[in-house]
């Protein structure tokens, strides 16, 4: 969301920004964001608890798969021999099992997205600060991100990516 949000932010600026024969020079810097969070000690401690986050929640998940599918191996030996009725209750004990393993499937899903969001905002609020400070710094009108604001081409001159990572730690 903040990402799409900047985007929209900065294409909004290039257009409204006067750019006709008497404006002034529009400053732009480009930098690498995610190069930046990646690489610093804090990105990599985000990192790495969003894994240890990914395989906690995983783990429940592949213990109700291997059970789902003994149950439902169990059930295909003995659905031939079972009554009618026995075979019908079973296929949807089975189904309610499968319907409750997608919930809780989603269920962690929606958890690591919250989480995600709750390691990541901190993160990418202080590389926003650093940004800014960097661009007032360096007197720049315009800040993109070269790997969400579909750049194809810069000059690399207007990279400020290292300044930025000096001012959000390394």
């Amino acid at each position: 969301m903040f990402k799409v949000g900047i985007g929209i932010l900065l294409t909004m600026g290039l257009i409204m920004t006067p750019l006709g024969a008497g404006a002034a020079e529009l400053k732009i810097g480009v930098i690498d964001g995610m190069d930046i969070i990646s690489k610093s000690e804090k990105g990599k401690r985000v990192q790495e608890n969003l894994r240890k986050k990914t395989e906690e929640l995983a783990r429940p998940a592949e213990q109700r798969q291997r059970d789902l599918a003994k149950i439902v191996a169990e059930f295909e030996k003995q659905a031939a021999v079972m009554k009618e009725d026995a075979r019908k209750r079973k296929e949807e004990e089975i189904n309610k099992k499968i319907e409750e393993s997608r919930r809780q499937g989603a269920d962690a899903e929606k958890q690591f997205a919250q989480y995600q969001e709750k390691e990541l905002g901190p993160l990418f609020q202080e590389l926003e600060q650093a940004v800014k400070a960097v661009a007032q710094e360096s007197k720049v009108d315009l800040v993109l991100d070269k790997r969400n604001s579909g750049l194809l081409y810069m000059d690399p001159k207007f990279d400020i990516t290292e300044k930025v990572r000096s001012k959000f730690g390394r």
